[in-house]
């Protein structure tokens, strides 16, 4: 259809813009409902999101460098730059990590004696000590999982710091041996220094929870562990003995997070307008006369999961906005509601080129190519050069499909696709020569069959078996390069690479052997063996200029196929090489058959099946 006259949809959005905002938006702003609005939006924003932002963004770099200083020292010692038992390079090294800021409370290494020798970074005064059950329970673990990066602990009481702490370890290993660990401790004053670091003049109070009412992180915190065994001593042994050694929210001194219970949610549209995850949570609190908000933020993939961020501040701070805001809402509300009726009524008509368009577009993603309708034209002139060019899109997609099809039929996929891919017209793949598993298949008494059968049912029962033989072949990665007759050949790796091709091969068989075992081709019984063999043989496509066919050469692919016919003799159903089952994740699924004189050797060798009850 010929859209004679259409219409620029700046034309189209300037007229419904003038509309609806010079009475409702325009009367708004001239009462000061977009300032109001815009400064309340920002401070709620600002406080709320953007200062959990930052602490998540702050907390998260400060974990990273101390999981980057460990995995950096194991990598040291891996490449024998760094050595634990030369004590000078050792003592040299470690006091240099001081240097940067550290925010740990000690560091160091933990023996083959189980025993921590480290430092203090604030005065890289020495700290040795016999572990604690939990560090040597970390020590027996670093020996037996092997070289790995940094791992965090679950908080715990350390009987030495006196203390609760965050154990970061790695463990150190050299051309496979066990050097020790690498271990920093943490302590909750460490994590609340940093947690208020350079937001010192922000409002609002920042705090770390985990198990739901125990404090990781508080600025009074900061010296909560120089103290905790003097005057906090009743709550240290209280700790000490507690699942988890973590004070409470009514430890600490803080009346809005002692009251955290008693809060009430909070559903502020505009904040939640601005959030792009539903982990963030508004609460407000009501205490001694003052209002304070709690903003929280659920961090699921920490390794204190899961582990609450927030930040709590009085509603004073936006006391001047709400005035403004509810004195110029109110008339602006009027306005803005007839504009918002109006341009309802516009944008029905001039969407609907639109939703016509998201429809078509996700029957198109839904993958319904031949229920992808056609789009109509429009008057809009981007809506119908639009509409235009996604019809010209389907058309072209349908027959590069109908290609597609139609190469899949004559080519295995994985070729199809990839000479479609290629930009040309020539049809040919570089050879390569790659080692590869080899898979032939052919059915017992085929010759004896076609004398007895028509030959519409020797096709169809043909059919109906190399259907369920490819389905298989394709499930375990598989391609079929050849139909010989009666006769399926398959190869694993030889197109495309393929981890642990013999195995596939294998799985392949058996389940070939079980399907023709199971069920009736077009009404007949068929019975089938399998020669398995793996090696190097060429792969590419071989022909006249305007005729290829794609297969695979070699010695290894006519092996296969004695492999095969040596089933009858061994009275077996699958029969594989040596080099075949030399390749299994486990050679045991298979079984001695018997010894052949394989093709380019001069001794006989062992071939293998499967065991009977495998089939």
């Amino acid at each position: 259809m010929k859209i004679n006259r259409r219409y620029s949809v700046l034309t189209v959005l300037l007229a419904g813009f003038l509309a609806t905002s010079i009475g409702g938006v325009g009367v708004a702003l001239y009462l000061g409902l977009g300032a109001a609005y815009e400064n309340t939006r920002n401070l709620w924003v600002l406080v709320a999101d953007n200062e959990l932002v930052s602490l998540q963004r702050a907390m998260g770099e400060r974990m990273d460098n101390v999981g980057a200083r460990a995995n950096w020292v194991a990598s040291q010692v891996t490449q024998g730059r760094l050595d634990p038992d030369f004590d000078l390079g050792w003592d040299n090294t470690m006091r240099a990590l001081a240097a940067d800021e550290m925010d740990v409370m000690a560091y160091g290494l933990i023996n083959g004696e189980r025993e921590f020798v480290g430092y203090n970074p604030a005065d890289m005064s020495e700290i040795r000590h016999t572990l604690a059950p939990d560090d040597m329970l970390i020590s027996e673990i670093s020996q037996l999982r092997g070289p790995t990066n940094n791992r965090t602990s679950f908080p715990r009481w350390d009987p030495f710091f006196n203390q609760p702490v965050i154990v970061d370890w790695v463990p150190l290993f050299r051309d496979g041996h066990y050097l020790g660990v690498f271990v920093q401790y943490l302590s909750l004053s460490n994590l609340s220094h940093s947690l208020v670091r350079g937001r010192e003049d922000s409002p609002g109070v920042p705090f770390i929870i985990i198990a739901g009412n125990r404090v990781l992180a508080h600025p009074m915190l900061q010296s909560w562990g120089d103290h905790v065994a003097t005057t906090l001593e009743q709550d240290a042994n209280r700790i000490q003995r507690s699942p988890i050694p973590l004070p409470r929210t009514v430890d600490i001194g803080d009346p809005v997070l002692a009251n955290l219970g008693q809060s009430d949610k909070l559903n502020y549209p505009a904040y939640n307008k601005g959030t792009t995850t539903s982990n963030v949570q508004i609460a407000g609190l009501s205490l001694n006369g003052h209002y304070s908000m709690i903003v929280t933020r659920q961090l699921d993939n920490t390794p204190f999961s899961p582990l609450i961020l927030g930040i709590h501040f009085e509603e004073s701070l936006f006391d001047a906005e709400f005035d403004r805001l509810v004195l110029t809402s109110i008339l602006g509300g009027i306005v803005l509601l007839l504009s918002i009726v109006l341009a309802i009524f516009v944008s029905r008509h001039f969407t609907r080129p639109i939703r016509r368009f998201a429809a078509a577009a996700r029957s198109l993603e839904a993958g319904h190519l031949d229920m992808t309708p056609t789009l109509p034209g429009s008057r809009i002139r981007e809506y119908d050069d639009a509409a235009r060019s996604f019809n010209h899109m389907i058309v072209a997609l349908r027959d590069r499909e109908r290609i597609t099809s139609l190469f899949g039929k004559f080519l295995p996929p994985s070729i199809a696709r990839e000479l479609l891919a290629s930009g040309t017209d020539s049809g040919v793949l570089p050879p390569q020569q790659r080692d590869a598993t080899v898979l032939f298949v052919d059915i017992v008494g085929f010759t004896s069959m076609c004398e007895q059968l028509d030959p519409a049912r020797i096709v169809a029962m043909l059919n109906a078996y190399f259907d369920t033989v490819t389905d298989i072949i394709e499930e375990h990665g598989g391609i079929i390069t050849q139909f010989q007759g009666d006769a399926v050949l398959a190869v694993y790796n030889a197109f495309d690479d393929l981890n642990q091709h013999a195995d596939a091969a294998l799985d392949t068989a058996i389940n070939i052997q079980k399907a023709v075992k199971n069920r009736l081709f077009d009404g007949q019984k068929i019975n089938c063996r399998c020669g398995i063999n793996t090696g190097r043989m060429v792969a590419g496509n071989v022909g006249a200029t305007d005729r290829l066919s794609f297969t695979v050469h070699g010695d290894a692919v006519n092996s296969a196929s004695r492999l095969e016919a040596e089933n009858k003799r061994l009275g077996t159903e699958i029969l594989l090489a040596d080099s075949t089952r030399n390749q299994l994740a486990d050679p045991a699924r298979v079984i001695v058959a018997g010894d052949i004189l394989l093709r380019g050797r001069s001794q006989s060798t062992a071939v293998y099946t499967v065991p009977k009850n495998d089939i």
